[in-house]
């Protein structure tokens, strides 16, 4: 029996009281005017979902969904369509700027070379200047003596091939 007393401790205690209202709760019918609300609320609830499934399957609903669709998809394509301009785009700068930094090259070359051309052309204007003083120094030798002709073609052939040779160590 003490067992009994002990577990009585941890059993819910009913209460009697609570027990009786409920069930006399449940028992009772809800008044005619609440139900009759309720029922309407329930009708007017399916009536406007019937009504809205029938708006949403309509011909214009499902036609402008199509347009949606139809559109988005064209969207989609055009947005590809730009990033692949814009990466051609990069791409196309990038060569650019190779080409502009080897048109800078280009024209340093150019004005390396075009100081050399003018150097060589000093220089064989000088050596076209040497070439005259000793053409005419010979031709004067010459005149004075007329009998050594040899030494003149020598001379010459000699200042000719030191042109030559000074123009190739270009």
């Amino acid at each position: 029996m003490d067992t009994e007393e002990d577990m009585s401790e941890f059993v819910m205690p009913i209460d009697k009281e609570k027990d009786s209202s409920e069930s006399a709760l449940c028992g009772r019918k809800l008044p005619l005017w609440l139900g009759l609300l309720l029922l309407l609320a329930a009708v007017s609830l399916l009536g406007t979902l019937i009504y809205f499934a029938v708006i949403a399957n309509s011909k214009a609903c499902v036609d402008g969904l199509q347009a949606q669709k139809e559109c988005q998809e064209v969207n989609q394509h055009v947005q590809r369509q730009l990033t692949q301009a814009q990466e051609l785009l990069h791409k196309k700068e990038a060569e650019a700027a190779t080409c502009k930094q080897a048109v800078v090259t280009l024209r340093d070359s150019l004005k390396k070379e075009q100081a050399r051309v003018e150097e060589l052309q000093g220089e064989l204007a000088s050596l076209n200047q040497q070439l005259q003083d000793a053409l005419t120094k010979e031709r004067r030798k010459s005149e004075a003596s007329a009998e050594d002709n040899g030494s003149v073609w020598f001379f010459m052939l000699h200042m000719c091939t030191l042109i030559i040779c000074k123009c190739l160590k270009i």
